[in-house]
């Protein structure tokens, strides 16, 4: 599908980029509104709208008439992939102001109705409706707030898929000037290659993994070096004498393998068996990918 929706998200990006050369944008600047950032929210969140249904529709949405952008399709998508969880931070050096992280879709403020919403929504509902009683929403705040929800947004729809190698990683910024995301850094597998996650795994946007076929050759090297050490274990003098002894009946250890041979035979097992079942470098792919909440 040809994405329409990156080059407008960084056309309104980049006009933000030349706000903090205009305003020194700090703690003391951010609620800093005009009729300006009022039309940069309003366009961002044409955007959304019509970005999330895509999402929607494409990624198991069922309803299909009064679909609404934000009850409807970023309630689904968010329940599939925990957007509210999600982090995008304000990296720009032309930006001091001291709250750098947005969680862009946690609901944190009331609307007129008194139910909780995404400040961003409320901003942009409140300069939808009633734009003249309603000019201080129009602020650098929600300004980054919801350029924030559409960047997130944007990423997902493009779904870029990163090859990883010894000198390359996802990039953290994504082609933004203003933002950039959380990657979550592979760091282990286990036997049955359950991918091993971090505390921070449900704010990261992107994770490193290895690709399929290669988390497919690892569960299989894995599986035949864990048959072979049980077969020289079987066979082994000292576990047949162990055997032979009745010991077997009585034990009640956590490693029997460990227990039963010396130190230096138990490590001859694995070493012997660990440089056999290796992977070449080819077989041990990995690639970056969009945390989906699937994995």
């Amino acid at each position: 599908m040809t994405n329409i929706y990156w080059p407008v998200y960084r056309n309104i990006e980049s006009e933000l980029a030349k706000l903090t050369y205009d305003i020194h944008i700090d703690d003391n600047q951010i609620n800093v509104y005009s009729s300006k950032i009022s039309d940069l929210i309003l366009r961002s969140a044409a955007e959304i709208e019509s970005i999330s249904k895509e999402l929607y529709k494409k990624n198991g949405g069922v309803k299909e008439n009064n679909l609404q952008f934000d009850k409807d399709c970023i309630k689904h998508l968010n329940q599939i992939w925990k957007l509210e969880d999600k982090v995008i931070i304000i990296s720009s050096s032309a930006c001091f102001q001291s709250q750098k992280i947005i969680k862009p879709f946690i609901k944190t403020e009331k609307n007129f109705k008194n139910k909780l919403t995404y400040s961003w929504n409320n901003a942009y509902q409140n300069l939808k409706h009633n734009r003249y009683e309603s000019l201080h929403f129009g602020s650098l705040k929600y300004l980054f707030n919801i350029l924030a929800a559409l960047f997130t947004l944007n990423l997902y729809f493009k779904e870029e898929v990163f090859d990883i190698t010894q000198n390359s990683n996802v990039p953290e910024n994504m082609g933004s000037e203003i933002f950039s995301i959380k990657v979550h850094k592979w760091r282990s597998y286990d036997a049955q290659g359950v991918y091993g996650k971090n505390k921070d795994f449900d704010e990261c946007i992107y994770l490193t993994k290895r690709t399929d076929e290669s988390l497919k050759k690892m569960i299989e090297s894995t599986q035949a070096m864990f048959k072979e050490q049980q077969e020289m274990f079987l066979k082994h003098p000292k576990t047949l004498e162990f055997v032979r002894s009745g010991k077997l009946k009585d034990y009640e250890g956590n490693n029997l393998m460990w227990d039963v041979l010396d130190e230096n035979e138990y490590w001859n097992i694995i070493n012997i068996t660990s440089k056999k079942h290796i992977l070449d470098s080819k077989d041990r792919e990995m690639e970056g990918v969009l945390n989906k909440n699937c994995i």
